[in-house]
């Protein structure tokens, strides 16, 4: 399942499909909010935690309730491949990992790669830069992050500044 532009830059990899409205589309004035009314604190906190890594700046609420999916984000649920249009991949647990035919393991990390190996060791292991690995499954990909699921007991504040500076490191 696909939410959001087929273009984005940004690609958010999830396991779990929420429920829908009737007549729903994501472009509708508040699409985010009718998914959350529908499917309640969860779903809130997952579009909280996207809105938080890609808003401009510290409104993220704005962002989230009027901007996320509309534009620079896609949502793809249970997908077996990363989308050749987004340059920036976001694989949220194991679960979307392992439908993406990603194996988490600790030999991930032994890329080479300082930012890669600098992440792992701030995030203690939660975040983990992959892009070197997956490379050839997407080209033209900037970034492929393995994160944990996009909810506050695992994906914390702190861990949200490291992921963001993390992306912006690498677009500057």
């Amino acid at each position: 399942m696909h939410i959001g532009p087929t273009a984005a830059p940004y690609a958010f990899y999830l396991p779990n499909v929420p429920l829908f409205p009737d007549n729903w589309h994501i472009e509708q004035d508040n699409a985010i909010a009718e998914l959350i009314a529908l499917n309640g604190n969860h779903w809130r906190k997952i579009f909280t935690i996207m809105a938080k890594i890609c808003a401009y700046g510290e409104d993220w609420r704005h962002y989230r309730d009027n901007l996320l999916l509309k534009k620079h984000q896609m949502l793809l649920i249970g997908a077996d491949s990363l989308s050749p249009h987004a340059s920036i991949h976001l694989i949220c647990g194991q679960t979307a990992a392992t439908s993406l035919g990603i194996a988490i393991d600790s030999d991930i990390a032994s890329t080479g790669q300082q930012a890669a190996q600098h992440l792992l060791q701030a995030s203690q292991g939660k975040l983990q830069d992959i892009t070197t690995k997956v490379l050839t499954q997407s080209p033209h990909s900037s970034f492929v992050l393995l994160t944990p699921y996009l909810d506050y007991r695992q994906y914390s504040n702190a861990l949200i500044t490291l992921t963001r500076a993390h992306l912006q490191a690498g677009h500057n």
